[in-house]
């Protein structure tokens, strides 16, 4: 069973590996003759064609990092995630995290 520290660790390195993956979409070449938009294309066709590009490495990015971190299945959602982290010992009514960024936020 996933513990709260493991868990927050797993987001982390979900939201690193989210941005570098957009990071490395933003850095793409500079397309290529063919590539460009029609002068008539408009604002948000251009960016539809552009993800479209980018979707499929994204998702093999994407799913090689959760395979990576272990993460199977279907998400579970917030309530059955939840129930979980209490069946492990977390108190849901425990404050202590948001009277520490509150306290950093004093210094």
């Amino acid at each position: 069973m996933a513990t709260l520290k493991s868990l927050e660790q797993r987001v982390a390195a979900l939201e690193q590996e989210l941005t570098r993956l957009k990071a490395n979409l933003r850095a793409k070449k500079a397309p290529v003759k063919g590539d460009e938009p029609a002068p008539e294309e408009s604002l948000g066709e251009q960016l539809i064609r552009e993800a479209r590009q980018g979707h499929a490495e994204f998702v093999a990015g994407w799913a090689k990092f959760l395979e990576e971190q272990g993460i199977r299945g279907k998400p579970i959602g917030a309530r059955k995630l939840r129930e979980l982290l209490i069946a492990e010992g977390w108190d849901p009514n425990d404050n202590s995290a948001s009277r520490e960024l509150v306290a950093m936020r004093g210094e």
